[in-house]
């Protein structure tokens, strides 16, 4: 035995429970001078009280500007016992973590003696709120969190369920000799954290553990276009490294040799693998406004700009035209969806703002537009065949550590779809294309992460309050808190219904038919009349015989 500290369960939770700090009022600058003395107190307590991420940036920004040693010399203080930076991951609001990182905040901060790190508080967390973290995981990783914080063999192999009480203690013993997990000491604190992390976070702490880090060079070019959220996108993604490897890759080029040409991708991969969900992804991390044009109906070039002045209909517009109007010389992004079913019409209208110094022609006024800064995705199943038959014949490039072999399998794939590409879309259109990325099929244990995330979904939907009221607002299913035991035998089992034709958007549906249709009949089963204001309800879902089950456990008197 190693000797491991045994504490209950339940002291070294009350251990993490954050203080609940007195409101001292909105944020925002006061007094004649309509100054005011930073007050990361006053913060932090804005924040446990609802503050928005908008209004959080505000008075960081405006003290920042006027009073930045004072900013630098209390954003990592201490609250009430706890760094600061511990309130802002248990607000579990990404956007807030960001801006407290923006603003020299410590992602490294310990709490407590043997001192737990912040990305262990932030998995445990999730059992004190009684909500999913995931994401701030994700959030915390991207940012340059160390996954070593946390030993290895709590998500390595991320499939796989642990016992109660955490990895076995003689696989832990080489770890109670790192510094950064001398924390796990506390028998208590191990049992918590095997309990609150879930599959996905297993899975986003192995995802980091296997990410290169930009180099300094790469940074110093994202940052000058101030576009160093680009290395985070692989930490919110399932799978796909291969696609956001190319991105990164390709951004990366176009900035570094200030092109006068806009950046023109092709995402191409089967339906469900993550085209539009790395679209929205480099939007929302980039502050990129993003228009998604849907292919499937226009067959004609006045259908997607919309018609000339001065024929009828001419100063309306059309959606895409008018959004590439407002974006005059600003990075923005427009998604072709599905861009197989257009027509030589509008390849040939494409010519123009691909090439020409990016310039287009406002069909409502004539006016020439600047659009060089304009990030043009062509999304496709039409290299469909050719990238699942490559990654059949070599099936290394999904897991190979030799990062020489993946280049070069990488290489071959993207020219083998450049010339697909030329066959189905013609020459001159492909000769605007500033690279190919290949959306890959997902692996066994990819398929998992996306099942779990249906669940998370599910478990988020019936955790909002109960309202009674008819109409569109009307939510009967609700004040529920969904846990899943086991979550990897669960979710192994769900994605038995998997279809790679349609991806992981397929285990929706299975989510439904194994898993929120029980969770209905046991809902349902209750004799209590449906109302609002009641008792948050706890039910679980589990694996019994090797089937899905769902049980109601208890009621609880605090509320939803």
């Amino acid at each position: 035995m190693s000797g491991l500290a045994d504490q209950s369960a339940d002291n070294a939770l009350w251990d993490l429970i954050l203080p609940s700090l007195k409101n001292a009022g909105p944020l925002g600058p006061s007094g004649s001078d309509g100054l005011e003395t930073f007050s990361v107190r006053h913060l932090v307590a804005a924040v446990q009280h609802g503050a928005t991420a908008n209004e959080v940036n505000a008075y960081i920004s405006h003290f920042s500007t006027q009073h930045k040693a004072t900013v630098q010399a209390q954003i990592n203080s201490d609250v009430e016992g706890f760094p600061a930076i511990f309130y802002i991951v248990g607000s579990n609001d990404d956007s807030i973590i960001r801006a407290f990182d923006k603003a020299g905040a410590d992602l490294h901060a310990t709490y407590g003696d043997p001192p737990v790190p912040l990305l262990a508080f932030a998995v445990i967390n999730s059992k004190i709120i009684g909500r999913d973290t995931s994401s701030t995981i994700a959030t915390l990783l991207s940012l340059g969190a160390d996954e070593k914080s946390i030993p290895k063999p709590f998500y390595s192999p991320f499939d796989v369920d642990h016992p109660e009480d955490g990895p076995q203690e003689e696989i832990m013993l080489e770890y109670l000799q790192d510094a950064r997990t001398a924390w796990y000491k506390r028998r208590s604190t191990r049992k918590l954290l095997s309990e609150a992390l879930s599959i996905t976070q297993r899975y986003y702490l192995y995802r980091a553990s296997q990410l290169s880090k930009p180099t300094g060079r790469q940074k110093d070019v994202a940052a000058r276009h101030s576009s160093t959220e680009l290395f985070a996108i692989p930490y919110f993604l399932i799978g796909q490294n291969a696609a956001t490897e190319l991105l990164t890759r390709s951004f990366l080029r176009y900035m570094l040799r200030r092109q006068k040409h806009p950046l023109v991708l092709v995402f191409a991969g089967p339906s469900g693998h993550g085209k539009t969900e790395l679209a929205r992804r480099l939007g929302d991390l980039l502050s990129l406004d993003l228009n998604v044009s849907d292919c499937t109906i226009v067959t004609r070039e006045l259908e997607l700009f919309g018609p000339r002045k001065p024929y009828s209909g001419a100063a309306e517009g059309s959606p895409l035209n008018n959004f590439l109007a407002a974006h005059h010389g600003r990075k923005c992004i427009v998604f072709l969806d599905e861009f197989e079913k257009t027509t030589q019409d509008i390849w040939n209208a494409l010519l123009v703002p691909f090439d020409n110094a990016g310039e287009y022609q406002d069909r409502r006024n004539l006016k020439t537009i600047d659009c060089k800064n304009t990030i043009w995705i062509l999304a496709t199943n039409a290299l469909d065949n050719c990238i699942t038959s490559f990654c059949k014949r070599n099936g290394a490039i999904f897991g190979t550590d030799n990062s020489t072999t993946r280049a070069e399998l990488l290489d071959e794939l993207t020219s083998s779809m450049k010339e697909k590409f030329i066959n189905v879309f013609s020459a001159p259109l492909t000769g605007r294309i500033s690279a190919f990325v290949p959306f890959l099929p997902f692996s066994s244990e990819e398929t998992c992460i996306g099942a779990h995330k249906y669940l998370l979904e599910l478990a988020n939907e019936v955790r909002k309050p109960i309202c009674i009221t008819p109409g569109p607002h009307e939510h009967l299913l609700g004040n529920i808190r969904l846990s899943i035991r086991a979550d990897a035998t669960v979710c192994k089992i769900i994605t038995r219904d998997y279809d790679p034709a349609l991806g992981i958007r397929s285990l929706r549906k299975a989510v439904t038919d194994r898993v929120a249709s029980l969770l209905d009949s046991e809902y349902l089963a209750t004799h209590e009349i449906i109302a609002e204001g009641g008792p948050v309800e706890d039910y679980s879902v589990f694996v019994s015989d090797g089937k899905i089950k769902v049980k109601q456990i208890s009621s609880r008197p605090d509320h939803a």
